[in-house]
């Protein structure tokens, strides 16, 4: 019951987020944060940039669905995501591109056993969602990945 009660607690906190610290605006990454902006202001713009099915995770995902590597989101299981306001909330925000044309988000609660991972990729002109993992249990030792295959 504790632990439902603190995954209730964790996701409250995570919804009731409203802006995302903005990653940086030089070079290749200068156009992202207009498109992360859009992302969560733009419920249709949202969905028109996920790349679907979506590989990823749902929220508390068990051992076995995690090392299966298979679950998909559709546009039917989706649920729309707004922005994140982290000074009310214990969670730290990372955002660390990879390469010239994916960046990689994480919000990780300050216990850094909790996790939430989604990664983005310009294909062509524009940004898309490619993977999201929902708020999950994580390990500091590693043995718990939700970063996907990557």
């Amino acid at each position: 019951m504790t632990r439902y009660l603190f995954f209730c607690f964790a996701l409250a906190a995570l919804a009731s987020c409203k802006r995302a610290a903005q990653p940086a605006t030089d070079g290749a990454w200068s156009d992202f944060a207009a498109f992360y902006e859009r992302f969560h202001q733009d419920s249709a713009y949202q969905m028109a940039h996920i790349i679907f099915p979506l590989e990823g995770l749902p929220q508390s995902a068990d051992s076995t669905l995690i090392a299966a590597g298979t679950f998909r989101w559709t546009p039917e299981t989706w649920q729309v995501q707004g922005s994140f306001d982290l000074q009310s909330s214990d969670f730290e925000h990372q955002l660390t591109p990879i390469g010239e044309d994916v960046m990689l988000e994480k919000f990780v609660h300050r216990t850094g056993e909790l996790a939430m991972v989604r990664r983005f990729a310009k294909l062509g002109e524009e940004w898309y969602l490619i993977y999201y993992a929902g708020l999950n249990m994580v390990r500091k030792d590693a043995a718990i990945s939700i970063e996907g295959g990557f």
